[in-house]
């Protein structure tokens, strides 16, 4: 299992994890895949990310809308790729229409058969057990969502965007009167990003773990 969970791509070592977890899929060249949170007709972030990862020597030329255009053919051409980009967005939205398009079995399958997965903010968010986490983000539940949960690709969840000044103490207090289910949270400021390779936690920057979770780390 190789994964990555990215607070904001644009930093030092939220570049330096995706690297790492591209690298853990051999030598040469990868072709990513992207799946957009949202519609985006100009591809804005889309063109930002296919930047990113040609400076590091991949390629980015596979596109998903889960909304608009969506097809088989596309999906195809996705799962075929090294690894695919789970994009930031509205976390609620995402989930909602990776849920419609029935992609969570999916994207579980692809990951058990060696695919690499990198989620970006709400990207990452969705890899966990729920986006419980989401509201902290300032994400609001306006497509009425019911089922939060993720992929649980990971046991803990993962808050995005923390600043170093704010008191993680405080933040899981507001999480545990939300769920009684977040016993597990990494709370990441945007330079900062985690990756997962067969089980071995890798930590860039400065992660914040409310509760040491189980997976070892180096």
């Amino acid at each position: 299992m190789k994964l990555a969970l990215v607070s904001d791509p644009d930093t030092e070592n939220g570049i330096a994890g995706i690297k790492y977890v591209l690298d853990a899929q051999g030598t040469g060249s990868k072709r990513i895949g992207y799946i957009a949170s949202q519609p985006d007709p100009a591809r804005g972030y889309y063109l930002a990310s296919q930047t990113m990862y040609s400076t590091l020597g991949d390629k980015l030329d596979c596109f998903l809308d889960l909304e608009e255009g969506f097809n088989d053919a596309c999906l195809k051409q996705l799962l075929a790729c090294d690894a695919i980009h789970l994009s930031g967005g509205d976390t609620y939205r995402f989930l909602k229409w990776l849920k419609f398009r029935e992609l969570l079995p999916v994207l579980h399958q692809y990951v058990t058969d060696g695919g690499a997965l990198i989620g970006v903010s709400a990207g990452a968010m969705i890899m966990t057990p729920s986006i419980d986490t989401a509201i902290l983000c300032g994400d609001t539940n306006q497509v009425g969502l019911k089922d939060l949960s993720g992929l649980s690709l990971v046991p803990f969840h993962f808050v995005p965007h923390v600043s170093l000044t704010e008191k993680t103490s405080a933040l899981a207090s507001e999480l545990a009167a939300l769920s009684a289910e977040l016993s597990q949270v990494y709370f990441c400021g945007d330079n900062t990003s985690l990756v997962i390779i067969d089980g071995e936690l890798v930590e860039f920057g400065q992660p914040f773990p409310w509760v040491m979770n189980e997976i070892k780390r180096t």
